[in-house]
């Protein structure tokens, strides 16, 4: 008797499955998709997301790059339309989320453009991206010569799906009449001329923008932006000619949050905003002259960054008498003329980081924030720095930034109620540092980075003394940066047990040692922990050594550690981990 052979049952996967796996190939092997089985071969349609770029249009293993002579690039364009134009023809899905453009086509494909967008309404698209602007290494920036692709937004008359619109690199031709666009909710225009006569009809017709950015354009005209649904505006990078001035005019009941930039080889615009519900704003340029405070009544958290005037003067002493909710202010890459004063009893959050003074010896740096519960600091320190900050919990200092810096803790020695702690140092100041650190007893966390070079001979159990001052610490950080190579730390070194007889801790739950930790110094004071730390329940080592740096800035990683022995660390600290404690090495 024979026996039925069985089929194997078809698993049939989700159309949001296999749209996202789809999502993953390039249009090429996308479409090849369609070869390998019947059940396949229009299975390729469920792709909703269409990103048509170099790399998906062409051979990744033979195209890495634009060819950098402008006859080749013509070649190169006139194949991306061509298989552009093939796909949507074949493109049977009965839906599209999202289409992406990245790639300098001009007036010449106007054609193919139009008819993917127009495809890509029709079948409700709800982002389009349209990037006609690609980097390229050539020094004659050929790619300037190449004329721009005309936008016609008669294109979206007809849509009510779209949300998500970025136009880049192209010219904007508006219709006087265009009513289209009614449930867009972002718009990025970047690398275009924007005159008023396209704005007042955007902000006119799009009823529910809630997020508008314009970056590095060009302003024909004055502006005026007049919107009762605006909540974020970026105005970034944006330039005017030299000898003309341009002004903006910010008008929206709603707007929340306003980042303005501009490129520091044009003169800044002047700035008039009427916005009673703005409570973030982000300046970075090197000039301030042209602004004025008066429509910063209501914010609360507030960037300068790169200002090169003087702070003191033209801007903090405003800042303080016009904007009387501020709780969070940052300082970034600015200059300090002379003395710095902050006086607020508003202010929680302080940062000042990389700011330079310009006179070689400053007098005083004096802060008094009653309520200021977090502090961050990174440049030079003086003799009179001093902080008034009862309520201070969190600080973060650099004393790495001027190594040579006599006064590099400035006031941490008076801040002793401080309960978190971050701090970079080199390791020439490590011994200044215990003197101080010993003295505080409210941390509850403390973060310490060391950069600088290998020292094989340099003892980790003055952390033990700071842990042991400080009876309510619960979670310890030491990452270490080699900064020289040569200086091994792995050579066929041999354990010698210690002991710190007076070391013991209730509180210490989560130590954390990072970067070049894989010696046996750092292992003998893990040792200690494992064994005295009594509420311990996790400690890590990994070899990443990158490190906060200040107002939200993180370094890479330097690949500084010539070794890093998992399997050592391993071996030499396995039968010290308890119960109920964790040892995680990565």
């Amino acid at each position: 008797m024979k026996r039925k052979r069985s089929k194997k049952p078809k698993i049939a996967l989700p159309d949001c499955i296999l749209s996202n796996i789809f999502s993953k190939l390039g249009l090429k092997d996308l479409v090849k998709t369609s070869t390998l089985s019947k059940h396949w071969c229009h299975e390729w349609a469920l792709r909703m997301d269409l990103n048509f770029d170099l790399h998906n249009m062409f051979d990744s293993n033979t195209v890495q790059e634009l060819p950098q002579s402008l006859p080749l690039l013509q070649g190169f364009q006139s194949e991306f339309a061509k298989r552009l134009d093939q796909f949507m023809l074949h493109f049977q899905g009965d839906m599209i989320s999202s289409i992406r453009l990245s790639f300098p086509l001009g007036p010449k494909y106007n054609d193919s453009i139009d008819r993917m967008i127009t495809k890509g309404i029709a079948k409700g698209a709800k982002r389009i991206e349209l990037l006609f602007s690609s980097e390229t290494n050539d020094p004659s920036h050929f790619l300037r010569r190449i004329e721009l692709y005309k936008f016609s937004f008669t294109l979206l008359l007809d849509t009510n799906s779209l949300t998500y619109l970025h136009l880049q690199n192209c010219l904007l031709v508006a219709p006087l009449d265009f009513s289209g666009l009614k449930n867009l909710r972002t718009l990025v225009l970047q690398l275009v001329h924007v005159h008023q006569n396209l704005l007042q009809g955007l902000f006119s017709n799009c009823n529910h923008l809630v997020d508008f950015t314009l970056d590095h354009c060009d302003f024909k005209s004055d502006l005026k932006i007049v919107s009762s649904t605006l909540f974020h505006l970026n105005i970034v990078n944006c330039g005017i000619q030299i000898g003309r001035v341009r002004s903006i005019d910010i008008i929206a009941s709603n707007l929340s949050s306003i980042e303005y930039s501009f490129n520091s080889s044009y003169p800044i615009h002047k700035m008039n905003i009427q916005a009673q519900m703005l409570s973030k704003f982000r300046y970075r340029g090197n000039q301030i002259y042209a602004f004025g405070f008066s429509g910063l009544k209501n914010v609360t958290t507030i960037v300068f960054d790169g200002i090169h005037q003087n702070l003191q003067q033209d801007v903090i002493r405003l800042l303080f008498s016009e904007c009387l909710q501020l709780e969070d202010v940052t300082f970034k890459n600015c200059w300090i003329i002379y003395n710095l004063n902050i006086t607020s009893t508003k202010l929680h959050h302080l940062k000042i980081i990389d700011c330079d003074y310009q006179y070689p010896n400053p007098n005083h740096t004096d802060v008094d924030a009653l309520n200021l519960s977090s502090f961050e600091y990174s440049g030079h320190t003086t003799v009179g720095f001093n902080v008034k900050a009862p309520m201070l919990l969190k600080l973060f200092w650099n004393a790495a930034k001027r190594e040579k810096n006599q006064h590099p803790f400035g006031p941490i020695a008076r801040l002793l109620h401080i309960e978190n702690l971050s701090m970079i140092m080199s390791t020439s100041q490590v011994v200044k540092l215990k003197q101080v650190l010993v003295q505080f007893q409210n941390l509850r966390r403390l973060e310490l980075f060391i950069e600088g070079a290998y020292d094989p001979n340099m003892d980790y159990f003055w952390i033990l003394d700071i842990a042991m001052a400080s009876k309510h610490l619960q979670k310890l950080s030491l990452t270490i940066r080699n900064l020289h190579l040569e200086n091994s730390h792995m050579g066929g070194f041999k354990r010698q047990r210690r002991n710190h007889a007076k070391f013991c801790h209730n509180e210490l739950k989560y130590v954390d040692f990072r970067g070049c930790v894989c010696s046996i110094n750092i292992i003998e004071l893990a040792s200690q922990l494992l064994r005295k730390a009594n509420s311990l329940k996790q400690i890590t080592f990994g070899s990443s050594d990158k490190f906060y740096t200040g107002a939200g800035g993180w370094t890479n990683d330097s690949n500084g550690c010539c070794r890093f022995e998992r399997n050592l660390i391993h071996k030499m600290l396995k039968d010290e981990v308890h119960e109920q404690c964790q040892l995680i090495i990565f």
